[in-house]
């Protein structure tokens, strides 16, 4: 590693030499302008061009033939997440398949279908990744995990589930607006300075929002269970007692993750222990297989829960241990 001492230049300022030889391969002269650029270290990253957007001109080509719909969906949404700016969709089959396609992208935020014949669909995304609040797309999120929770108590009206199953194209739709801003900046220091997270937090915020996702998912097969069971009041009384438990543990979870809470973080995962064991317990109170399949999807609701609890106390400092450091010897 090469250094360089610092020269005082005038009354605020200082300045350092730069290595020829990285002057000569970088094609810089006298007079020339170099950027830099702070890491979320505190670094200064200095570069001879300035930072551009290379992913604007990025295209995605799919051929559809022989794929099944839920296919199509994960190929459309990965390119979504990774931010190709158009997405064809090429084949034989895109004549039968088109009203599947055309639901699939509608359900993305900022893509719009800018051509469409019997045997292609050109999508194309406007999303300007840079005006996205990662903060405020969460809580969007979190208001509509949280009332396909409250709304999927047992012993809810066809209406509940109905709606339940409408808010979870828009909990989808937040999730992977989410993952992209999170891919973003993972890979870029300028978009994680910008956020104003670390790698690691960054980390935490997908396993979090991936939670969160799967927590929605979870609701909806609970809500659609319920209505299409014959629950006795026995059973929905003994299930609901949980579901309440595991609606306040995810609350908890939740704000805790949000404001670094390390105490109460660690409780949301003690609890999840205890819903594990309640979800036992109740089994020899219930009679139908449905409500023994709900009891399986709220453990595993909890089990998400708990997956939010452990980011929100690995994503801050213990306040039970002391963390302290080894004197180094001075030899004399």
């Amino acid at each position: 590693m090469e250094y360089r001492k610092l020269i005082k230049f005038g009354n605020s300022s200082h300045v350092i030499s730069l290595p020829k030889s990285w002057l000569d391969s970088q094609g810089i002269n006298k007079g020339d302008v170099i950027y830099f650029e702070e890491n979320e270290n505190g670094d200064l990253i200095i570069s001879s061009k300035e930072y551009k957007d290379t992913d604007e001109g990025k295209h995605l080509t799919i051929n559809i033939d022989g794929l099944t719909e839920k296919e199509i969906q994960l190929e459309i949404v990965s390119g979504y997440i990774k931010e190709f700016r158009k997405i064809i969709l090429k084949g034989k089959e895109i004549k039968n398949k088109a009203t599947e396609i055309r639901k699939i992208l509608h359900e993305l935020i900022g893509i719009e279908i800018i051509e469409q014949t019997k045997s292609k669909i050109i999508a194309k995304d406007f999303l300007n990744i840079c005006e996205i609040k990662l903060e405020d797309l969460r809580k969007r999120l979190n208001s509509v995990v949280m009332n396909m929770i409250k709304d999927s108590k047992l012993g809810g009206e066809e209406a509940s589930y109905k709606d339940i199953q409408n808010r979870d194209y828009d909990a989808n739709k937040f999730t992977y607006v989410l993952l992209r801003v999170i891919r973003r900046g993972l890979e870029k220091p300028n978009v994680r300075k910008s956020i104003g997270l670390t790698k690691l937090e960054l980390a935490h915020e997908q396993h979090t929002v991936l939670a969160m996702e799967r927590i929605a998912d979870i609701a909806k097969w609970i809500s659609r269970t319920d209505n299409e069971a014959n629950l006795t009041e026995n059973e929905i009384e003994e299930l609901n007692k949980i579901h309440s438990t595991v609606l306040e543990n995810y609350r908890l979870a939740l704000n805790s993750y949000i404001k670094k809470d390390y105490t109460n973080s660690c409780k949301a995962v003690s609890i999840n222990k205890k819903i594990q064991s309640s979800c036992d317990n109740v089994k020899t109170n219930l009679k139908s297989s449905e409500a023994f399949k709900i009891t399986h999807l709220l453990r595993e609701m909890s089990n998400n829960i708990a997956i939010i609890g452990e980011a929100g106390f690995m994503n801050t400092e213990s306040t039970i241990g002391k963390i302290s450091y080894e004197e180094k010897e001075h030899n004399l």
